[in-house]
């Protein structure tokens, strides 16, 4: 049974131009590991300049957020490397999808959406500036004691993306009352 699904993955991996993809415990060292190995099929791919770079700073952008924001996984004993988070990379004709998920506690979910929300009502100007503003934003930390990147992940990933950037809140399989299940996707 296991070798027929995993077949079976691994033909709509390759169906649907996957790159890149890993499920499980999310740290430094195992985000280093994966930054090395999307460099080289990056390579591979023959991709280079401004792109390459777009497709490599989503991806790092992306899983940072999931290791730094994440709560540990459910039961871990232990909070050093009990984070979770999944990741791909895809390329279909002349674009690259970066999508991550990973667990946020369900109290959060209001505050990733006032972010988000305004975002996805923004045209690429009006993302660059307020980029830009926020970039001069002193009182981030009084404002929002949770990010520790003063909201500059979101509208850098909004500003690189050649599309508008997508997201789905999804309740967490068996874990329904505390967590969620946060997906956000970008296309280079």
């Amino acid at each position: 049974m296991l070798i027929d699904v995993f077949s079976v993955f691994r033909e709509e991996a390759d169906t649907n131009g996957i790159v890149f993809y890993y499920s499980g415990i999310v740290s430094q060292n195992v985000i280093k590991t994966m930054s090395d190995s999307l460099k080289q099929n990056l390579q591979q791919q023959d991709e280079k300049g401004a792109r390459s770079r777009k497709v490599f700073s989503t991806f790092i952008e992306m899983i940072q957020n999931a290791m730094h924001y994440s709560p540990s996984v459910p039961g871990a004993t232990d909070s050093t490397d009990t984070k979770e988070g999944a990741i791909l990379v895809s390329k279909k004709e002349d674009k690259y999808f970066v999508i991550c998920a990973n667990f946020i506690q369900k109290q959060n979910e209001t505050r990733i959406r006032n972010k988000l929300d305004p975002i996805l009502e923004m045209s690429a100007d009006e993302i660059r500036q307020a980029y830009r503003a926020q970039l001069k934003n002193d009182q981030h930390s009084e404002e929002d004691t949770t990010s520790k990147g003063a909201g500059l992940g979101f509208l850098t990933l909004a500003r690189d993306s050649v599309e508008p950037i997508e997201y789905a809140i999804r309740d967490a399989i068996g874990y329904e009352d505390e967590l969620s299940c946060f997906y956000l996707k970008a296309t280079i």
